[in-house]
This record gives C-alpha cells, structure tokens and sequence, in this order.
C-alpha cells in the first residue's frame, strides 16, 4: 500500500497503474506529471530504444523499483536485450555500440550533476543539441518519477517483478 491512499481516477484515463492512482490524488499535480510524461516520450527526437536504455539506467541507479518493473516490459519490446537489460541494472555499458554507451553516461551525469565540458562534447559527436535537451529531460522527468514513487512507497502494479527481472 502506498503511503498515500488509492483515488478514484476517471474511466476515460489512458493508463491507469499503481502511481497514477496515487498521483490523482491531486488531479491538477496529476495531470501536469502526465503531460510531461507523455512528452519526454512522444515528442522527443530520440528512438524508443536509446530512450529506454535510458530510462532503465537512471531508474536502477535511484534504486526505484517501480519504475523499473513498468519499463523492463517496453525496454523488452523495443529490442532491449535481456542480457542488455541486466547490463543497465549492474551498470556495464561495454555491451553497448558507443552511442548508446555515451547517451546512458550522459544520463547518468545528468542526474549525478556532473555533465562536464568533456562528456558534453564526448556526448555532442553523437546527438545533436535537439537530442541532448530531450536526454536531459528525459532524465530530469525519471528522476522526478523515481523518487515520487520512492517517497510515497507507490507498491508495484500487479503482475510486474522488481530488480530480480530479468
């Protein structure tokens, strides 16, 4: 149970789960969270893939479990490998070709606060500045979502396995 009760949430809403639940506890918070979640996704220039080996890296470094278990399901179906998928967990990215390897070391300087001249340009020869601004928002908004389901102990949705998966 999380920390905060269960709301009713409208029968017209697209995803019902577990933190929306929680997050409509405040419709107007709700739906501003949901705006931008949809966007960091369906505007950005980036390919689902990359954007989920993104979202899984800064994810398993927060520790949040929730996020986690909701995105290893769609990291799955766009071609994420199991085995890549554990990598991101245990924080390999030798596996990874070096474009994928230098937008999750990015990721994870953009959340440790440490996106320094080197790693920019390092970052730079493979996306452009449009793709790093939807990067860092991608971050920021995971990183939000990470510690909102951390804090409100938002339990995991039915069906769906912590870090023990894969």
């Amino acid at each position: 149970m999380s920390r905060i009760s269960n709301a009713e949430v409208p029968d017209d809403l697209p995803i019902v789960n577990n933190l929306v639940r929680t997050a409509y506890n405040n419709p107007d918070m709700y739906r501003g969270f949901a705006s931008l979640s949809g966007r960091v996704h369906s505007t950005s220039h980036l390919s689902a893939r990359l954007r989920e080996l993104v979202v899984l890296r800064t994810v398993a470094r927060l520790g949040a479990t929730y996020e986690w278990a909701n995105h290893v399901p769609g990291a799955r179906s766009v071609g994420v490998t199991d085995d890549e998928i554990r990598a991101l967990r245990d924080g390999s990215l030798s596996g990874f070709d070096p474009a994928e390897a230098a937008a999750i070391r990015y990721a994870e300087a953009v959340e440790d606060r440490a996106v320094d001249h080197e790693l920019w340009a390092a970052t730079q020869a493979h996306y452009s500045p449009v793709e790093l601004l939807d990067l860092a928002m991608l971050v920021g908004f995971y990183g939000l979502a990470s510690r909102v389901v951390l804090a409100l102990e938002v339990p995991l949705d039915e069906g769906t396995c912590g870090f023990e998966a894969p």
